[in-house]
C-alpha cells in the first residue's frame, strides 16, 4: 500500500530534525505519570522507595549516564574521522549538517545535564519520603535521556549506513596497513 507509514516517517524525521522538541515529550509524558499517579494513588516508581534506594537509583543514573557519555565521544570521533562521498554530504549539506551538529550537540549537554541532576538529587533528597519531589526531576531527565538515547543510535546508524555505502563505491581505495 503506497504511503503507509509516510506520515509516522514525516513525524519522526521533523522530531530528529529539532532536538528542543525532546522537552516536550518530557513535559507530556511527566504530566501524564504525575496525573496518574496523583489520580490513582499508585505507580510512583522513584518515589515508592525508601531514601537509600532512590540513592542508589540516582547515583546508578549518573553512572549510566557517564558511560553513555563515553559512546557520544566514540559516535563524535567515528563521525568527525569518516570519509567518502556521502560523509561529505552529511558534513557539508546545510539541512544535513546543522540537523546532525543540533542532534551531537543536544545528546552530550543531555549526558552533563543528566548527570548533574542525579548527582545533585543525591544531596537533596534528604528525608525518608522526598516530599520536595526531587525524584521527579531524576524521572524528567531520564525521560531525556531515553529520547536522547534514540538520538544517539539513529545518528550511530546514520553515519554507519553512509560509512559502509562510501567503502563499497567503486574506485574507493582501502587504506594500505
Amino acid at each position: 500500500m503506497p504511503g503507509t507509514g509516510d506520515g509516522a516517517r514525516r513525524l519522526l524525521n521533523k522530531w530528529r530534525a529539532r532536538p528542543g522538541s525532546d522537552w516536550l515529550v518530557v513535559i507530556v509524558v511527566l504530566a501524564l505519570h504525575v496525573a496518574w499517579v496523583r489520580w490513582t494513588g499508585g505507580g510512583d516508581l522513584f518515589g515508592k522507595p525508601g531514601r537509600e534506594q532512590r540513592l542508589q537509583i540516582y547515583t546508578a543514573g549518573a553512572t549510566v549516564v557517564a558511560v553513555v557519555g563515553s559512546f557520544v565521544t566514540a559516535a563524535i570521533a567515528q563521525y568527525a574521522g569518516a570519509s567518502g562521498r556521502r560523509m561529505r554530504t552529511l558534513r557539508t549539506s546545510e539541512h544535513l549538517a546543522s540537523q546532525f551538529r543540533r542532534n551531537w550537540v543536544s545528546i552530550l549537554s543531555a549526558t552533563l545535564l543528566i548527570a548533574g541532576v542525579c548527582l545533585l538529587a543525591t544531596v537533596l533528597d534528604v528525608t525518608k519520603s522526598d516530599p520536595g519531589g526531587v525524584h521527579w526531576m531524576v524521572e524528567a531527565v531520564l525521560l531525556l535521556g531515553a529520547a536522547r538515547a534514540y538520538r544517539l543510535l539513529w545518528l550511530f546508524n546514520a553515519v554507519i549506513k553512509a560509512t559502509d555505502r562510501d567503502l563499497a563505491d567503486p574506485g574507493h581505495q582501502q587504506p594500505r596497513t
